[in-house]
């Protein structure tokens, strides 16, 4: 048993107080986390920091206004005061019909929580972390066996964090449901010594869902983030033009998101969504774009049985083949517009991959840019037109030239991804979902 039944008792009290002193409906969280924290400089320790704690949000519906309010602490008799004050404050907000409970039909159910369990944990997104894991040992000995290896190497930082524990969340519409999730991350940063003033860095990231998981994926973290920062040496721009561009996956979020926010039932409402004219079933993007929300899809690091709301999760095409499927629409917004809820939210992204790898691709290419990481920049929502800064390295007929800094990728997020040219096959499981490499064709960069 991963959780706590004295404090499921205490969330379970929290709502029937709620309902007694006065809301008509009401939605409960409880919140258990832990996390663990060590950054090291070189191989020294620079940060260690743990905490350990847990926490109540209450959602209150009181006489057709919403109000929230929120504690760590957990003794009834403080709780007492807290709904009582935050159902007053509610009182004087202004009246909201819109503002209810998802429809019970659209729950996640299960028996009991027990069997909740036995079905989160099924999907292998939580894993305790083995209390024989030595994090700080595991984050020292990153740079260890790169030290002396390069002298134009300055430092290496490596950022080592681990996160873990369970929700609970019961709400007077006789929902009860249990989440767990955990998650361990290695982050270094390698600076290298360059002509004149210039110190090029790069980065390199891997995850897992327990700190025991990840202790074998960091053997060659140090190598590989001392390869790519030697690679950001002597990095300059290239001539404004048009060029084919490749998107490594860890970088896929920076020009996904603006296409996911415009799908946000928040944009639409707002009228600030560059897709508000399309109509589910058109075409936004290159036919060869497939993204489904995954939820339940095992050894995913955001999979889960439900959203934030109760609402149990699917699996949903979001565009298919360069079609728009679906617009994520929760319960608020969706009685404010009129829509039918569907989805809040994506859970796990999932790119259909294609059939070449990344290695084959380039070999038929002449000059590409590999976008290896982001700087700065921005996105209009309301046109999508886009200027982000990159850097990544110029290769030409599969072979790497120099490494690329200096310039900007911009144009219009409906253009750009009209653009995609090849989806390869080498899926990268990450947080954010499944994500091959991406080729795009004819991209301006300035």
């Amino acid at each position: 048993m991963f959780y706590s039944e004295d404090k499921i008792e205490i969330a379970d009290w929290a709502l029937r107080e709620s309902l007694h002193l006065g809301a008509q409906n009401a939605r409960v969280e409880l919140s258990c986390i832990d996390n663990l924290t060590v950054q090291c400089e070189d191989t020294d320790v620079s940060t260690l920091q743990q905490s350990s704690g847990c926490g109540l949000v209450f959602r209150l519906f009181v006489d057709g206004r919403y109000g929230t309010c929120s504690t760590n602490r957990l003794e009834k008799n403080e709780l007492t005061d807290l709904i009582r004050n935050g159902i007053a404050c509610t009182r004087l907000l202004t009246p909201d019909a819109d503002r209810t409970l998802p429809d019970p039909s659209r729950y996640y159910r299960a028996e009991n929580l027990a069997q909740n369990e036995r079905e989160i944990l099924d999907l292998q997104s939580y894993k305790p972390n083995n209390p024989d894991i030595d994090a700080v040992q595991m984050a020292c000995q990153v740079a260890r066996p790169i030290i002396g290896q390069d002298p134009r190497l300055i430092h290496l930082s490596t950022y080592l964090a681990s996160r873990g524990g369970w929700q609970y969340i019961v709400d007077s519409q006789d929902f009860r449901g249990l989440l767990l999730a955990s998650n361990s991350v290695a982050y270094s940063t390698a600076s290298m010594r360059d002509k004149g003033d210039s110190r090029p860095s790069d980065s390199w990231m891997q995850y897992a869902v327990s700190l025991e998981d990840l202790q074998p994926l960091i053997g060659d973290l140090g190598q590989k983030v001392l390869t790519a920062a030697q690679q950001r040496i002597g990095a300059t721009s290239v001539k404004a033009g048009r060029y084919d561009i490749a998107i490594e996956p860890t970088c896929l979020m920076k020009l996904l998101n603006p296409m996911l926010s415009a799908m946000q039932d928040g944009a639409l409402h707002a009228h600030r969504s560059f897709l508000e004219r399309f109509n589910l079933g058109e075409k936004i993007t290159s036919p060869l774009l497939s993204i489904n929300d995954e939820p339940q899809r095992k050894g995913s690091f955001s999979a889960c049985l439900f959203d934030f709301e109760g609402v149990a999760t699917r699996f949903t095409p979001i565009i298919r083949q360069g079609h728009l499927c679906e617009w994520f629409i929760g319960t608020y917004l969706g009685n404010k517009m009129h829509m039918t809820p569907r989805i809040s939210g994506p859970n796990v992204l999932c790119i259909a991959p294609g059939t070449q790898s990344r290695q084959q691709v380039l070999d038929s290419l002449a000059d590409v840019i590999l976008i290896t990481g982001f700087l700065g920049g921005n996105s209009n929502d309301v046109t999508g037109d886009f200027s982000f800064g990159i850097e990544g390295q110029l290769y030409r007929h599969g072979e790497r030239v120099r490494g690329v800094a200096g310039v900007n990728l911009t144009g219009n997020m409906l253009d750009f991804w009209n653009s995609l040219s090849h989806v390869c096959n080498d899926v990268e499981n990450l947080p954010d979902g499944l994500f091959p490499t991406l080729f795009f064709h004819d991209i301006q960069i300035a």
